[in-house]
């Protein structure tokens, strides 16, 4: 047993290693794409085409089966908890298809090829080295989720495929089929469920890059107090002409460069918003729908193996919008942190206005003011205009999930308590 551990960690950092040297940070990325029909690169051949239709057809038969199962049971049955667990499922499985319809390909592309450029400060081993703990960080958070949605399925699979009849493939409240195509069945329903998270992993790893690329900024711009440091002493003397020259040559090219670069990230994020509102307003009021609908199930039936997989999901629901909401709110904070930056430099002080450089000058000052009024704007991460992604919109998330299970215990309770009152009289 020792022995198998150790050689799955050797095959696991192996793999680890290859990924790490892949010059695209995103192949990994790639990969789970592709499988879940994201990345719908056009295949060669008929043959090929065919397995990629029926590929995409799964997915649509297992929603379809859900939806003709929820027909028949309100055809055929009373409302009951086998109604709403296949509600439930309808309601997961039509989320992650809204997310993947928000997931839009061409802006993905678009977004990959300019954080795979690297030319920003590539030269510098700690930039260099900054960037790889961030595309490990990548890897392992997605093979970490992928990982714990198998054995989730895994759970469910062996506790409820057999024994709760609403996850099986029925015609007209029959099984149809034998343990084998059950068990293919469950293990698709779980598939292409696990999408309503992957997508959000897949989002977060993008930020991710964004939150590493706008760190490097912010130290880029904490050099020009460097550029300050370096020259001062030489400035002001009586024979400082040359280096006066060279201060201004360096001063401008490093405030080019990182205006640039922080043009650049404002540009692509703003590309990114295009999938980051819609998804944010999904993300926000599917997670409250389901985290209360879970929390009403678990009222209703108590632990049972089926509701230890709801609490599974609402582990991972509670944990992405976190991650989700900090991860915005770091980027937002690096972003106002250029303009603290900029301010704590002095530069309205070190800045020495001299008649051959005036026009330097003038352009540096000006420079600064600019920056410093942009990076004060708070990034525009909203859901839809109807309030700011934070961590105090987490919080408020929160607070509503758990106002919404206080008011269904106290339901409870009175219900229960009405029902012994009536038995006993």
């Amino acid at each position: 047993m020792i022995d198998l551990v150790t050689l799955i960690r050797r095959k696991l950092l192996a793999l680890e290693r290859k990924l790490a040297n892949d010059p695209d940070q995103f192949v990994l990325l790639h990969h789970l794409t592709f499988l879940f029909a994201i990345r719908n690169d056009a295949p060669r051949g008929a043959g090929q085409f065919m397995r990629w239709c029926c590929h995409l057809m799964v997915p649509i038969f297992v929603l379809s089966s859900y939806c003709y199962k929820a027909y028949w049971y309100m055809s055929h049955s009373e409302y009951n908890s086998a109604l709403f667990n296949v509600v439930c499922t309808i309601w997961i499985m039509a989320g992650a298809f809204v997310r993947r319809l928000v997931f839009d390909r061409g802006v993905l592309v678009r977004l990959e090829q300019f954080l795979n450029d690297r030319s920003f400060r590539e030269d510098e081993p700690l930039v260099r080295a900054a960037r790889q703990h961030v595309k490990v960080q990548n890897n392992r958070y997605l093979f970490a989720v992928c990982l714990s949605l198998v054995l989730d399925a895994s759970i469910f699979s062996g506790t409820n495929i057999m024994l709760e009849p609403e996850f099986m493939l029925l015609y007209q409240g029959h099984a149809v089929g034998g343990f084998l195509i059950q068990l293919l069945y469950g293990w698709a329903t779980c598939l292409w469920g696990s999408l309503y998270v992957l997508i959000f992993a897949f989002i977060y790893v993008l930020l991710n890059v964004f939150r590493g690329e706008m760190s490097l900024l912010v130290e880029s711009f904490e050099r020009i107090d460097e550029c300050f440091h370096k020259y001062r002493p030489e400035l002001n003397t009586a024979s400082a002409g040359e280096r006066e020259e060279e201060f201004w040559r360096e001063l401008q090219a490093l405030i080019k460069l990182n205006v640039q670069r922080h043009v650049e990230l404002l540009e692509n994020l703003g590309y990114f918003g295009s999938i980051l509102k819609p998804f944010s307003f999904i993300q926000y009021y599917g997670s409250f729908t389901l985290i209360g609908y879970y929390c009403f199930i678990l009222m209703y039936k108590g632990v049972t193996p089926l509701t230890v997989v709801y609490i599974a999901f609402i582990v991972f629901l509670v944990a992405e919008s976190f991650l989700f909401c900090r991860i915005l709110s770091q980027i937002n904070d690096l972003h106002a942190r250029i303009g603290t930056v900029m301010c704590e430099l002095e530069w309205y002080d070190k800045l020495r206005f001299s008649p051959r450089f005036a026009s330097a000058y003038r352009q540096m000052r000006a420079s600064f003011l600019i920056i410093i009024i942009r990076s004060q704007k708070p990034l525009s991460f909203r859901i839809n205009g109807t309030g700011t992604i934070s961590m105090a919109r987490f919080a408020e998330l929160l607070n509503s999930s758990y106002s919404l299970m206080t008011v269904m215990f106290q339901l409870k309770e009175r219900i229960i308590a009405k029902l012994t009152s009536d038995g006993n009289n």
